[in-house]
Parts: structure tokens; sequence; C-alpha cells
């Protein structure tokens, strides 16, 4: 009991240092910031630049929905591109309102698999746990790369004991998902052998035999981790490519500065400091930008702009799909009864 009140207690500890530079940052902006320029910059954003980053967001959702799709085909699962946009959406809007990694969405779209789809419970759990798996490898790597592009740009990641630290980090994380995805034979070993045979315990177990059975599967054909990994990778690359679009409006950055930009704010969002990341992650890009040359209203105006094409656009598009998902069943389902 003391020891698991220990881990608690060391735990929020971590948190509140991660998360008071972040608060440090936004206070810092508030105070420092004009925004009558801020609605200036806002209002000076042309409508052919608007349209184009809001394309590239759905060329995103489009890219996202496409490996869930060859992801399920891979397993051998019966799927449908559509029904994963609704399964997607509704994972969506519960990531919206959960702090920090979002895990809140993967269970939501665990149970609508199940509904929709009519995965079994280990079906669901073995393709979202894959997916996450993956995509979260890939910004990991992302992030390494950026730590090296940004250590030469920040005075705090100059310290050779700072950089060993994330580095460190980072390959701990790395090889914990690869672990996940090509040792899962020998951590079924290691999970089968537990003493724990309550029904929890067993539960695990089962799981844990079936995701083995998944991850098999796919390694069959190693050209099918290769195309989610870039995929993943693919996806994650169009963020930065739509800050260099948005940034390259106001002034001209390297653009290696910004692909670091973008994936140090989205690691920073996984901090649970607010829902959806909020807060943490646009003090964050907006303090990088800041450092990098901008003035502090036109690094709050991209941040806000960027947030809302990479997350209030998708959130909203969220709500019109579950919306017409919900019409159409119902609808549907009066036929049903009037027949």
């Amino acid at each position: 009991m003391k020891a698991a009140f220990s881990k608690k207690t060391v735990f929020k500890v971590l948190r509140y240092i991660l998360v008071l530079p972040a608060l440090g940052m936004i206070v810092y902006i508030l105070a420092n910031t004009d925004f009558r320029l801020i609605w200036l910059h806002l209002r000076e954003v042309p409508l052919p630049l608007a349209a184009l980053l809001l394309s590239l967001q759905l060329v995103t959702q489009m890219a996202l929905n496409l490996q869930w799709y060859l992801l399920s085909r891979n397993l051998n699962l019966k799927t449908s591109f559509l029904q994963l946009f609704v399964i997607n959406a509704y994972g969506t809007l519960t990531d919206a309102v959960t702090p920090g990694e979002k895990v809140g969405g993967e269970v939501v779209r665990i149970i609508q698999f199940k509904r929709i789809l009519k995965y079994s419970a280990n079906q669901s759990t073995s393709l979202v746990a894959i997916q996450k798996s993956v995509s979260v490898f890939s910004l990991v790597l992302l992030n390494f790369i950026a730590l090296l592009t940004l250590s030469k740009e920040i005075s705090f990641l100059e310290s050779d004991t700072t950089r060993a630290v994330l580095i460190v980090i980072s390959a701990v994380l790395a090889l914990f998902f690869l672990s996940l995805l090509f040792f899962t034979e020998r951590l079924n070993i290691l999970v089968q052998k537990m003493n724990h045979n309550g029904n929890i315990g067993k539960g695990v177990k089962r799981w844990m035999q079936g995701f083995t059975r998944d991850t098999k599967l796919i390694s069959r054909h190693p050209g099918r981790w290769i195309q989610q990994l870039l995929l993943s990778l693919g996806i994650w690359a169009l963020f930065p490519l739509k800050l260099f679009i948005l940034v390259s409006h106001y002034a001209s950055v390297n653009p290696l500065v910004l692909f670091a930009i973008t994936f140090v704010s989205y690691f920073a969002a996984m901090i649970p400091l607010l829902p959806g990341g909020l807060g943490t992650f646009d003090s964050i890009m907006s303090g990088l930008l800041l450092i990098n040359g901008l003035a502090i209203e036109e690094a709050l105006a991209i941040s806000l702009i960027f947030r809302f094409v990479t997350f209030w656009f998708v959130v909203l598009i969220s709500v019109l799909i579950v919306f017409l998902w919900k019409v159409f069943t119902h609808g549907r389902k009066k036929a049903y009864e009037g027949q």
C-alpha cells in the first residue's frame, strides 16, 4: 500500500514538474500579448491559405482512416472504410475531452468496433493496440530527430546531460513499442507464467494470446509493417508541412526548426494538463516560435490557427459525421420496424 502510494506521489510530482514550465509560458504569453494585434493577424489570413490548410487536414484524416482500414484487412477482419470514419469520429470527440495521451478515445474506439463492425473484444483491443503502438513509435522517432534538430536552437538543449536524458527517454519508449510489436511472443510467455488466475488475470492472458496471434499474422508479411510505419510517418509529416505553409505567410523560418517545433509541441501535449492537450500544446508552440524570431502576437496567432485546423476543425467534422450516422441508423431502424 505504501509502495503504491509512493509511486502515485512520485508520478504527481513529475507531472507538476513538467506542467509548471508550460503554465509559466502561458502566463508570460498572456501578460505580454496585445490581443488586438492577434485579431488583426487572424483576420489577415488569406482565404486560399485557409482552404489549403483545411484541405491538407482532410487528407490527413483520409490517410489515418486508410491506415485503420489496411490494418483491419491485414488482420483478416471484415471492415468498411465509411464505418471506420464513424468509429474514428467517436474516438476524436472523446479525445477532445480527455487530458493527455487520449486513452479515452481508444477505449471508445474499442467499444465502437464491437458495436458497429461486430468485432470481438479481443479483435478490437488488438487492432487499437497495434495502431496506437505504430503511431506513437513514429512520433517518438520523429521527436528524436526533432531533438537533434533543436539542440542548437534552444539553450535548454545545449546541455549534454539534458540531451542524454531525453535521448534515453526516447530510446526506452521506442524499445517498449518495438518489443510490443515484434517480441510479442516472448512477452506472451512471461504473461502466461504469471500467477494471477483471477478473472482479470485470465482476461489479460487470453487477450495476450490473441494479441500475439495478430502480431504474428502481420509479421508473416513484413511489408505490412513497413506499410504501417510509412503511413504513420507520412501522417505525422503532414503536420509540420501545414505549419510551414502557415508560418511562411508571416515570416521565414528554417523548415527543420518548424519540423522540430511541431513534434516537440505534440509530445508536450501528452502531458495531462487540459483536455486534448490544450494549453500545453499552444504555449509550447507559441514559445518556440517566439524564440525563433516571431513577434509574440504572430506566434500566438499561428498556434491558434494551427490548433483550429488540426484539432477543432476535426472535432467539428466528427460531430457532423456522428450526427449523420445517428440519423441514418435511426432512419434504418424505423424502416425496419415499419416492415
